[in-house]
C-alpha cells in the first residue's frame, strides 16, 4: 500500500511538519508520495530529496529571515524571498523535483490564468519559492515566463493530487485548522494580511473537507506569531504532540484500507511496545 502525505501551508507553523514526520518515522510510517503547499512544499521537498529528520531540523535552525528576505518597495510585495532558492539548494539533496528520492509535487497558483498549477518536475528553488510567495507580503515568483503566488490560495492542503499520483492511503497535515492568534495584540501589517488570508483558506477547507484524505492531523497552534521563527522548537513540539495523540487512530484507519501485513504488524507492535522504540 502506497502512503501519501500532504503537507499544508502556514508560514512558521511549518516547523510543526518536522514534529509530525518524527512521529510517523517513529512508528514506521514512511510516505511513498509527498505533496506540499507553501512551507509544506519546503519541508516536504527537503524530506523527499533524501534529507533525514535530523538534517531538516538542522536546516530549520539555520533558517534566518534576514538571510532569506530583502525589503522592497511595495510594488509587488513588502519582501522579496529570492534568496530562499539559496537556502533550498544548500540543504536539499537534489536540485530537480523529478530527481527526488520520494515522489514529490509542489502546488502553486498561476496568476496569469488564475488556476492551480502543480509541479512534478522543475527547479526545486524557484518552484518551492513560488509556492511560498504569500501575496501582499512576499513578491510573486516569475518562473518560465509565468507569475506564481502561494499555492494555498487555491489548495492549502493538497490531498487529491496524491490519489492521482498513486497513493492508497493519504495523511494530511493542516497547520491552519486549529491555529489562532490574538490580532488585537498582534495588529501589525504582516499579521493583518495573514489573518485575512487564513480566513479564506479555512473557509475553503470547510467546503472541500480535505478531499481524498484518510486522516487529517491538525496541530493546535495558539497565540504563536506565524512569522516567529524563534519559536521553532515550540512549534516542532506542537506538531510532534499532535501526531502522537492520533497515531493509533491513523494505524486503525490504515488497517481498514488494507489486509493485515508484515508492515502493519510492525507498526502495531511498536505502538504496543513504545519502550522498544529507537
Amino acid at each position: 500500500m502506497k502512503i501519501g502525505l500532504a503537507l499544508g501551508g502556514g508560514a512558521a507553523y511549518g516547523f510543526a511538519h518536522i514534529g509530525v514526520l518524527k512521529v510517523l518515522e517513529k512508528y514506521g510510517i514512511k510516505p511513498d508520495i509527498i505533496s506540499g503547499t507553501s512551507v509544506g512544499s519546503l519541508i516536504g521537498g527537503l524530506y523527499a530529496s533524501g534529507c533525514s529528520i535530523k538534517q531538516i531540523e538542522d536546516a530549520a535552525k539555520d533558517f534566518n529571515w534576514f538571510e532569506i528576505v530583502n525589503f522592497t518597495l511595495p510594488k509587488e510585495g513588502l519582501l522579496s524571498i529570492e534568496k530562499l532558492d539559496n537556502f533550498i539548494y544548500k540543504h536539499s539533496k537534489v536540485k530537480k523535483i523529478q530527481d527526488a528520492k520520494i515522489k514529490f509535487a509542489v502546488v502553486t497558483t498561476n496568476l496569469l490564468d488564475g488556476k492551480e498549477e502543480i509541479f512534478f518536475e522543475g527547479d526545486m528553488g524557484p518552484v518551492i519559492r513560488a509556492s511560498c510567495s504569500l501575496p501582499g507580503i512576499f513578491a510573486p515568483t516569475i518562473y518560465n515566463h509565468r507569475i506564481y503566488v502561494d499555492g494555498g490560495i487555491l489548495n492549502n492542503v493538497p490531498t487529491e493530487i496524491l490519489k492521482k499520483m498513486g497513493a492508497d492511503f493519504i495523511i494530511a497535515v493542516d497547520l491552519l485548522a486549529n491555529s489562532r492568534i490574538d490580532i488585537l495584540k498582534n495588529n501589525n501589517i504582516f499579521n493583518i494580511v495573514w489573518s485575512s488570508w487564513t480566513l479564506t483558506i479555512k473557509q475553503h477547507a470547510q467546503v472541500t473537507q480535505y478531499k481524498e484524505a484518510d486522516f487529517v492531523i491538525k496541530p493546535d497552534i495558539v497565540d504563536v506569531n506565524p512569522f516567529d521563527i524563534i519559536k521553532r522548537e515550540e512549534i516542532i513540539s506542537i506538531g510532534y504532540e499532535s501526531a502522537e495523540k492520533v497515531i493509533s487512530d491513523i494505524v486503525e484507519e490504515m488497517k481498514k484500507k488494507m489486509p493485515i501485513s508484515d508492515k502493519i504488524k510492525k507498526i502495531i507492535n511498536k505502538i504496543s511496545k513504545p519502550n522498544n522504540l529507537e
